[in-house]
């Protein structure tokens, strides 16, 4: 057993919660629709993220751009407006990706996703930064320039993948004069990328460092660096969806390698964002739906405090369609929330790293312990990586209906004694694991229908979500708790602080 003894009146230290900085979704269009509308006024009602990213604000559902017959430009920002009116209307601000390229403006008709966002370079680069620079100047029109200098304009996505056919001179190219355009209209205006991922076992990304060097020898304003560091190493992209999982520390080498990167350079201090980030880069990788998704995001979160500006966790919702419709209630989409609005463990990562304080006071490899005001919160989980046969490719282990044969289970055994406290609590304890409120096993108690009622919905969604128990102890100095985690397990306690009448 685990014995732990935490001193609450010790001094304390304050820390940036960068986790709830930005929030991602599929593509812009996907935010006209009033099912993903919904999902997200939870999320920042339950949990309050600052900023959205998400692809497509150029792509042919939005309708910003054709041409006449002369070749001008036709501009029509009808459905951005429409869309950044809802996202700020519920405090969420823009980190917008500029993609992809418009149809009319494209070099050729190669396209990635279900829905077709073109992936060729622009024909006319002129043209590119006349499009950027005039949706930036309506958008300062409609909400003015003190708001646009707080977003972030990031520079396309994953050109070093399958998001970009020119050649990384062209995409330099065109982060140049996309930022100088910008720039023309307010120095102060932040532009970043490359968006790019780690894939390597050293953290390394060949195109970051590119990237920065070229940039440097140029001496051109880098605002943000931003990169997508998917702890895998091959193949996620096959037909078969096989990949490598690198080990259980992948973010943390990955950051450690953009820092070192960034020593040394006149981009030493620029902000780090993490734009797209999940347990693996699959649509349907079917590790998504499951227990080990909280604890996950938990360590990873709670580990990198301080390392990086944001951990935007790819994406919110299942309502998300490079892949198209998935084809069964829980497909391995990346969202936090499925389509019919059931809230998975990924969630509920999330919303435990909400409820923490602001003030950290002691942490471990499996606890986190933090306060505010006089309450006290506690954090533990217990993290099961990937066995060895399912880290090195070989997904025959992960079933539909079976996906926890791929884990390296374990049990925990944690003893926690909070002294220095001084009168009466509540005590407030949550638990989510297999047995605690995870959906998707919930979902295979019920009959695993994939053609499930709307009752059957509602039944599945009663039993989502923590377990809960509250108890008041009074006149108390310290407290102690037992706990046994069962793999993927996390559990929340919070010590309320409850005040005696004169």
């Amino acid at each position: 057993m685990e014995k732990i003894t935490c001193e609450v009146s010790r001094e304390t230290k304050s820390f940036v919660p960068y986790y709830k900085k930005i929030m991602c979704a599929g593509r812009a269009a996907e935010g006209l629709r009033d099912d993903w509308r919904k999902q997200l006024k939870v999320v920042q009602r339950e949990i309050g993220f600052e900023y959205i990213r998400f692809h497509g604000i150029f792509h042919e559902d939005m309708m910003v751009y054709k041409e006449d017959e002369n070749g001008e430009p036709i501009y029509n920002w009808q459905y951005v407006d429409e869309l950044m009116d809802f996202l700020l209307e519920n405090k969420l601000k823009p980190m917008l990706e500029l993609s992809f390229t418009p149809y009319a403006m494209a070099s050729g008709e190669t396209h990635q996703f279900w829905w077709k966002c073109n992936i060729t370079p622009p024909k006319d680069y002129d043209k590119w930064v006349d499009l950027v620079r005039n949706m930036v100047i309506h958008l300062i029109n409609r909400y003015g320039m003190k708001e646009i200098l707080t977003w972030y304009f990031e520079v396309w996505n994953e050109a070093d993948r399958n998001f970009w056919t020119g050649t990384f001179e062209d995409y330099c190219r065109l982060y140049e004069e996309t930022m100088k355009g910008l720039k023309a209209i307010n120095k102060n205006i932040k532009v970043g990328g490359p968006a790019s991922p780690a894939h390597s076992v050293d953290g390394s990304m060949y195109m970051v460092d590119q990237f920065i060097t070229y940039c440097e020898e140029r001496r051109l304003p880098i605002d943000f660096i931003t990169i997508h560091p998917y702890p895998n190493m091959w193949g996620f992209d096959s037909p078969e969806g096989e990949m490598g999982y690198r080990s259980e520390d992948s973010l943390t080498i990955d950051l450690n390698w953009t820092h070192n990167r960034l020593n040394n350079t006149i981009y030493k201090d620029v902000e780090i964002h993490i734009t797209e980030w999940n347990s693996s880069p699959s649509a349907r990788d079917l590790v998504h739906d499951t227990a080990f998704m909280a604890p996950f995001i938990i360590k990873n979160a709670l580990e990198n405090l301080g390392n990086c500006d944001s951990l935007g966790f790819w994406a919110f919702s299942d309502i998300f369609e490079e892949l198209g419709a998935g084809s069964t209630l829980f497909h391995g989409g990346f969202g936090m929330i499925n389509v019919y609005g059931l809230k998975k463990p990924s969630y509920y990562g999330y919303w435990f790293l909400s409820k923490l304080g602001t003030d950290k006071i002691k942490s471990g490899d499996n606890y986190f312990i933090t306060k505010k005001g006089d309450d006290y919160q506690i954090l533990m989980w217990n993290y099961c990586h990937y066995n060895k046969k399912f880290s090195d490719g070989d997904i025959s282990d992960l079933k539909q209906l079976d996906r926890y044969s791929i884990y390296q289970d374990k049990e925990s055994d944690i003893e926690i004694n909070i002294t220095g406290l001084n009168g009466d609590y509540r005590v407030v304890q949550q638990k989510l694991g297999r047995n605690n409120g995870c959906a998707y096993d919930i979902w295979l108690e019920n009959g695993a229908s994939n053609e499930p009622t709307k009752e059957e919905i509602e039944i599945i969604n009663k039993k989502t979500g923590p377990t809960c128990a509250i108890n008041y102890i009074k006149d108390v100095d310290s407290y102690k708790f037992n706990f046994k985690l069962s793999s993927h397990d996390v559990v929340f306690i919070e010590l309320q602080k409850v005040y005696k009448s004169v």
